[in-house]
């Protein structure tokens, strides 16, 4: 017995050794314990009132296509073409399905592969999380447990009318100045100026004008994707929204700007869960009823979730967050091996943290009897699921399936999902070059995958290019991360022109490594 004691020590000591070894050893970021100011780059009044005009355009799309403004959009469009005469007469110009606007400006060198850039002009209702498809409107990126709360008088109202496209203390004001109207402009500036220059790039870049990103793109992006493919035409690199620059303190202990950069993005299903039970009058009930039997249901659904993983965008992004946690927290993240399970389950207890590591499972709709004495039939209930890369709906309606066991019950889709995109690779000439332009205008700003948790339009390019990335870059505090699809939303003159900075390098130097 003494000697298997001894064994059993020395079997424990070598487990703690190669532990503390792996901790300490793991490649975590190098932190920094100062950030230095961001690029400060001049923009023109100009430039400024070009942007400024356009957020004075209403173009708000909703899920249902008819209330959209379309002469809206068209009055749109026609702005924007008289706004940027150079741009217009030197790029050939496309409309597609009747308001997606396609740009490409030829390129030397036609053997190259194209780049393309997307941006979106449609925007969400001044109204906080109305009609909506996606709406964020929090920190996206705090991943702690008890996030602090911001005030929530800011978001009550507009302090400007959300079409005024106000220009106050270094800020353009209006719905759109972040999401996404910014880029539309900050990508037009960017081209404009290089014509001045007598800049030709090397590659074709084409650049993407979407009208129906907020409702899913699917009058404008998906038909752009369609066209593309009829050409025959495959992208080097395509650039889109999606992670952004957040500020010092988005995690724990570090006080460092962190750029999230999408190489991936989740897919997304809602399917509808008709539960069949008897109807009838609510003095004589049967001991289980439609609406009892879904009960059980959405509980199964919510208590037996689809598995936790760890892929790479999250991986990566946890070399990031670790490089600030005490000792705890970069042990289990270096030894997954052994304390994965520790580090899901401390993962689970935020919305945020948790959306990262799973299909995530959302019960949105519910319809039952609409007498509050009769029995309903059939009661309704569709879950929105969050489908992490990996899995796919197929995988999700399976999960379902097994749920409902029992029960009987017919189960659809009410809209096409979308599944999970590719991950896109972290080597290579599309990543390196965010990393370079990062490193120019936010010195000193880690630089780390993501998983796009959002849906974007590049949803529908995953057979044009195999590598995509999803990244605006603008340096958000938490107050104005919360402002996207909220009330309230600008963009700092500053933002602003470091995205025209960022576009332009971008275009210049994509060739010249």
């Amino acid at each position: 017995m003494k000697k298997l004691g001894i064994l059993l020590g020395l079997i424990l000591l070598a487990l703690a050794a190669v532990i503390v070894f792996k901790t300490y050893t793991h490649p975590f970021a190098k932190l920094s314990a100062e950030q230095p100011e961001p690029l400060k780059v001049p923009v023109s009044e100009h430039s400024v009132k070009r942007f400024a005009t356009g957020l004075q355009y209403n173009t708000v799309s909703y899920i249902d296509s008819a209330e959209n403004p379309f002469p809206v959009y068209d009055s749109f469009r026609l702005y924007v073409r008289e706004a940027y005469p150079r741009v217009f007469s030197n790029l050939k110009d496309t409309l597609i399905n009747g308001h997606q606007l396609l740009l490409v400006w030829k390129g030397s060198n036609p053997s190259l592969k194209p780049l393309l850039f997307m941006s979106h002009y449609d925007v969400v209702a001044p109204g906080a999380h109305e009609h909506d498809e996606d709406a964020i409107g929090q920190n996206m990126f705090d991943m702690s447990e008890d996030p602090a709360p911001l005030p929530t008088e800011e978001f009550s109202k507009w302090n400007y009318p959300p079409f005024s496209g106000a220009v106050t203390e270094g800020r353009i004001h209006g719905r759109g100045a972040i999401d996404m109207k910014g880029v539309v402009f900050a990508l037009l500036e960017s081209v404009d100026t290089l014509l001045a220059q007598q800049f030709v790039p090397q590659r074709d870049i084409y650049i993407a004008l979407d009208p129906d990103e907020e409702v899913g793109g699917l009058r404008g992006a998906a038909h752009l994707a369609t066209y593309l493919k009829n050409q025959g035409i495959r992208f080097e690199t395509i650039f889109d929204e999606g992670g952004i620059v957040a500020s010092p303190g988005t995690a724990e202990g570090i006080n460092q700007n962190i750029a999230f950069v999408g190489i991936a993005e989740k897919g997304v299903v809602a399917y509808r869960i008709k539960v069949k039970g008897t109807g009838g009058h609510s003095s004589m009930p049967p001991l289980q009823t439609a609406a009892g039997r879904a009960a059980i249901i959405m509980q199964r659904l919510e208590n037996n979730q689809l598995p936790q993983r760890m892929i790479k965008p999250t991986a990566d992004f946890m070399n990031i967050a670790g490089a600030g946690m005490g000792f705890t927290g970069r042990m289990a993240i270096a030894n997954q091996w052994l304390f994965q399970g520790m580090l899901f389950k401390q993962m689970a207890k935020t919305p945020q943290a948790n959306a990262l590591t799973r299909t995530t499972t959302a019960i949105t709709q519910l319809k039952g009897s609409d007498g509050n004495n009769v029995l309903a039939p059939v009661v309704e209930v569709v879950i929105n699921f969050r489908i992490l890369p990996g899995e796919t709906s197929q995988d999700v309606l399976a999960h379902i399936k097994k749920a409902c066991e029992g029960f009987e019950v017919e189960i659809d889709a009410p809209r096409i999902p979308v599944e999970p995109s590719n991950v896109s690779p972290t080597d290579g000439r599309g990543y390196d070059i965010i990393q370079d332009a990062v490193g120019q205008l936010y010195p000193g700003t880690l630089v780390t995958p993501y998983l796009t948790i959002g849906a974007t339009d590049c949803k529908h390019m995953g057979e044009l290019s195999d590598r995509i990335y999803r990244f605006m870059p603008v340096l958000l505090n938490p107050f104005e991360q919360r402002s996207i699809h909220n009330f309230n939303e600008y963009m700092s003159i500053d933002n602003y022109g470091r995205m025209i900075s960022y576009y332009s390098y971008l275009m210049q130097q994509f060739d010249k490594k």
